[in-house]
């Protein structure tokens, strides 16, 4: 069997290990020694990288765990779960010549995130390095999963495209909240009306009253980040309706 390592132990990391059990994954997470299992100087089939990328001060996204990641453990083919920017991978394949691939995760720590079933992975970069990871998934999944090979561009904004959405979902029922109130609307039952429609998914429409906006780790980075990267008008004022609801 092809040996595996998850570099990172955090939600993303804990979660993708319990999802590939099945093939034995060894662990390494420099921050949770406890858990270590990485076997010091081997090479791994696939290295699977699901460390942080925080916003920095400048809302970039840091990507400095990933590099250290790629630098750090030897695999002959790498799999970045962690969010990265457009063109982050290109650039990361051609400055360290190696074999990179990028797939969005779907993991989450609430309700939001974990009824859903994601019978699918995406994966972008280097077909035949993708086929390679899809002949090694297919001993976790069973064949009602789907694979979509795309470049890895267009699979990092594919995931910053969903987490922006699931943002101004947040703060559009929020407004719709707003506005009830003004008119004596009851938000709970203006919602069950509104995802009656077929088109409305109902993911990300409960409103909380004690907190009208979103303010997740992956959401607040996200957002920000691709709004800075694009220098996009309309993830600015998502942002910036979002800010003032938390006044």
């Amino acid at each position: 069997m092809e040996s595996v390592l998850i570099v990172g132990y955090g939600v993303v990391g804990h979660n993708l290990h319990k999802e590939i059990i099945s093939l034995s994954p060894d662990i390494y997470d420099k921050y949770k020694i406890e858990v270590n299992t990485k076997q010091c100087d081997k090479k791994y089939d696939f290295c699977f990288i699901c460390v942080d990328t925080p916003l920095t001060n400048e809302n970039v996204c840091d990507i400095s765990e990933v590099k250290n990641a790629l630098i750090e453990n030897d695999a002959s083919i790498y799999i970045i779960k962690s969010t990265v920017l457009p063109t982050t991978t290109e650039k990361l394949c051609s400055e360290l010549n190696k074999h990179i691939i990028f797939s969005p995760e779907y993991y989450g720590g609430t309700q939001h995130c974990n009824n859903f079933a994601f019978d699918f992975t995406i994966l972008g970069g280097e077909k035949e390095d993708c086929l390679k990871i899809i002949q090694l998934l297919q001993r976790v999944y069973d064949s009602r999963h789907t694979f979509h090979i795309v470049d890895a561009k267009t699979a990092e904004l594919a995931k910053y495209m969903e987490n922006c959405y699931l943002a101004t979902k947040v703060v559009f029922c929020n407004q719709f909240n707003k506005i009830g109130e003004q008119i004596g609307v009851n938000y709970e039952e203006l919602r069950e009306l509104f995802i009656k429609d077929p088109r409305v998914n109902p993911s990300h429409t409960f409103v909380y009253k004690d907190k009208p906006y979103y303010d997740s780790h992956c959401l607040n980075k996200d957002v920000s980040a691709l709004a800075e990267f694009a220098d996009n008008d309309f993830l600015k004022m998502i942002i910036e309706i979002n800010n003032k609801m938390k006044i």
